[in-house]
């Protein structure tokens, strides 16, 4: 391999890895205000899901953390580096999201979404079988906005 081929792949690498960081960042400094009043309280309630993106036909990805504060939720890496890396730490305020069953083929998911003009991004999340429903339950109880029935599986 060439010098100047090396170059390209190393700049591209790094751009990739600068806009993942920016897109994170932006994010995270917009959540930051909930994210401390959050972590200010203690946790009412704690499991360990597997999350999906939406946007991105992915396979699940965990292990990643659901901690309820009250009325807010956060669905983090375990890692906190890697969360960072990855974009894959999430903030809501349970009253501006919803939480809506989607079946899947081995059990069922929740996905959770912010209501328009929150900026929060959607995502999937389950506990794999009963679980779910456990899941469901206290994200409701927290306040998010059911759509449809709850996960049965």
């Amino acid at each position: 391999m060439t010098v100047a081929v090396t170059v390209v792949i190393v700049l591209l690498a790094i751009g990739v890895i600068g806009y993942g960081i920016r897109g994170n960042v932006i994010r995270q400094h917009w959540e930051k205000p909930l994210r401390d009043e959050m972590r200010a309280r203690p946790a009412t309630f704690r499991a360990q899901v597997a999350m999906r993106f939406l946007d991105v036909p992915s396979p699940e990805r965990g292990p990643f953390s659901l901690s309820v504060h009250g009325d807010a939720f956060e669905v983090a890496q375990r890692v906190p580096v890697i969360g960072f890396l990855n974009g894959s730490d999430y903030c809501y305020r349970a009253q501006d999201s919803t939480v809506e069953t989607v079946h899947g083929v081995l059990h069922d998911w929740i996905e959770i979404c912010g209501l328009p003009g929150t900026g929060a991004e959607p995502i999937q999340i389950s506990g794999g079988g009963q679980k779910s429903r456990l899941l469901w339950d206290v994200l409701v109880s927290a306040g998010a906005h059911p759509i449809g029935p709850p996960p049965t599986r």
